[in-house]
């Protein structure tokens, strides 16, 4: 499992076996470590506290250590590293699993407790880092990869997990996983295991983060704020959530989308102390339709020096394979392939961490829906007046957006219809309600886009693209305390003048160019998907599925024939045929493997 997660952590691997020889039994920790904080050895996994009291295996960063390692030094803590690792082991031993609730951080770790012959799994609030678990009667797995395990045991796919995909673009949430057996520690959740008196294993677990009622906190404190005071107060946090995530013993870069968010993070950082700030975008200055040319401005101004990713038809090709690798999951488009190079461009360069943007269309309304949301709202109480302005103040944005609205129409059903958009595939009835309760204020639907709606599976992707070229994102807009305030602030701060993310618009003011700040035109990767198709990367996609029709005709729906189910026709114009060509590769990949642990199991046998 260790060496099959290597990407994740290429600097050390090693492998720790704690017996317990009073109850026969025992844990094996592995880990994979990426040197980003105390480059020495002294920081490396799994580790012990100084007593050897606890063992920790942990991916992730808490960004606020350099606080909370002063505190514990305080109460008499010792320290032999300059780690956040250690500090998470000395937090656990002076709170309990009150620590949790006191990292401003992304991390999934787990923590063995000699004593008490316990084993801690926790995951960060939001999800950040991934962390997968199969429970047997009498052994626990665990990993940061859900292909790893799978691999072990012979897991079979979990075709619910792709159905949701397919006919909702939603993957991830919750305890789901790609994987039948297979269960994701809840984020903001512990899962505590234990050798009961009858010698099985048991397990309990423990939320120590409650997001409604922390939004709900919130709500009441930030009533008492005029609109400039707000302002003032999201500058405030969110520069300090992008300072804490500077923190680190490497150089440290931004991944530049050319939007309003990613180019705030990067504004704000490159206004930090340091010799010089990086930047990577997908796109080139000189393609009018591409991000080059905003992202070019925004270095102009703050003082960025950026660089450009902007492949041919080859290197898209190649891309797509180590992207599926990488994702160890289906994926529904061709911009989780441009960010996967634009990780990879970072790592040819040298850097392990890079900041982003994620996170800023969740906590402020950033996603066109909420407009449409909004809008039905104020027909529904036949405010027609307060309708019509609004409707109007949107009409530069249809006009910028003209070109996407097909898309949207094409992909409507994935709200209106419990039961999304159509497929070709043959799989499990799926039924999901996505759409907007008027009944409800808008931020609940806003944290349900948090929880399950859209952050979870997007976060699959960063990660996945992210560790799978060595490199560690890190995401200002997922810190605690600017999610909560953004989602706690009134719809009047988020959506006003047409635009959303208004009070965030509102802080980049004088950091980064007007025509960022203002855009009617959404930006997310600009990777002209359909250019793509048309190209050669379609073909691409093709030879790949008859290379595997023999596996995948299963999946298949009677009658439907690769060559014109997968034509560059209905690329364009049926939003889930690039997912079922992922899903489908990734199938017949899950079953070779499958076949693979069959014979191998066989052999052992005889």
């Amino acid at each position: 499992m260790v060496e099959q997660q290597r990407s994740r952590g290429p600097d050390f691997s090693a492998v720790e076996t704690i017996s317990d020889r009073a109850r026969g039994g025992g844990v094996i920790l592995g880990h994979n470590r990426l040197a980003i904080i105390d480059l020495s050895s002294l920081g490396n996994q799994p580790m012990w506290d100084h007593t050897r009291g606890l063992c920790i295996v942990f991916n992730g960063e808490i960004y606020n250590y350099v606080e909370l390692r002063h505190e514990l030094a305080i109460r008499g803590h010792r320290f032999l590293s300059a780690s956040d690792t250690e500090v998470i082991l000395e937090a656990i031993k002076a709170w309990g699993a009150d620590a949790f609730s006191r990292f401003n951080g992304m991390f999934a770790l787990a923590v063995y407790d000699v004593a008490a012959r316990t084993l801690l799994l926790a995951r960060d609030r939001f999800g950040v880092k991934p962390l997968y678990f199969v429970c047997g009667r009498d052994k626990l797995h665990f990993a940061s990869t859900s292909a790893t395990m799978a691999h072990c045991a012979g897991l079979e796919p979990d075709l619910n997990y792709v159905a949701r995909g397919i006919r909702y673009s939603l993957y991830d949430s919750d305890e789901h996983s790609p994987y039948q057996g297979m269960k994701a520690v809840r984020p903001g959740h512990v899962v505590k295991f234990h050798i009961d008196s009858a010698g099985r294993l048991a397990s309990s677990e423990t939320c120590f983060y409650d997001l409604q009622a922390r939004v709900a906190e919130q709500v009441e404190v930030l009533a008492t704020r005029n609109d400039c005071g707000l302002v003032e107060d999201l500058s405030v946090l969110l520069e300090d959530a992008v300072r804490i995530r500077l923190r680190a013993d490497v150089p440290v870069a931004v991944s530049l989308s050319g939007g309003l968010d990613s180019s705030t993070v990067a504004a704000l950082a490159a206004r930090q102390p340091q010799t010089e700030f990086r930047g990577f975008t997908f796109g080139d200055p000189a393609v009018a339709d591409s991000e080059g040319p905003l992202a070019a401005a925004l270095g102009e101004q703050a003082g960025i020096r950026v660089s450009y990713i902007w492949p041919d038809l080859q290197t898209i090709c190649d891309a797509f394979d180590r992207t599926l690798a990488a994702q160890g999951a289906p994926f529904p488009g061709a911009s989780v392939i441009a960010q996967h190079l634009v990780f990879q461009t970072a790592r040819a360069e040298g850097f392990k961490v890079l900041l982003g943007g994620q996170g800023g269309d969740e906590a402020f309304m950033g996603y066109r829906k909420f407009q449409a949301f909004h809008l039905s709202r104020l027909l529904a109480r036949r405010d027609y007046w307060h309708a019509l302005t609004f409707a109007l103040s949107l009409f530069p944005m249809f006009i910028a957006e003209r070109r996407r609205w097909v898309d949207s129409w094409q992909a409507r059903n994935r709200y209106l219809k419990k039961s999304g958009m159509a497929s070709v595939l043959q799989l499990p009835g799926t039924l999901m309600a996505l759409g907007d309760d008027a009944g409800q204020s808008l931020r609940y639907r806003q944290m349900a886009d948090v929880t399950t709606a859209s952050l979870p599976t997007l976060l699959r992707y960063e990660d996945g693209n992210s560790m799978g070229n060595s490199i560690e994102s890190r995401l200002p807009f997922l810190d605690y305390r600017v999610m909560e305030f953004g989602l706690a602030l009134s719809e009047a701060l988020k959506l006003r003048g047409g635009h959303g993310k208004w009070i965030l618009r509102e802080v980049a003011a004088g950091k980064i160019p007007e025509q960022i700040r203002v855009a009617r035109y959404k930006r997310g990767f600009d990777v002209q998907e359909a250019r793509w198709i048309e190209q050669g990367l379609g073909d691409c996609i093709r030879s790949r599925l008859r290379a595997v029709s023999g596996q995948i005709a299963q999946w298949l729906r009677p009658g439907v024939r690769l060559t014109e189910a997968f034509s560059n026709e209905h690329f364009r114009s049926r939003p889930a045929t690039f997912a079922e060509a992922t899903t489908l590769l990734w199938l017949a990949q899950v079953s070779n493997r499958a076949t693979d642990v069959e014979q191998i199991s066989a052999s052992e046998n005889r």
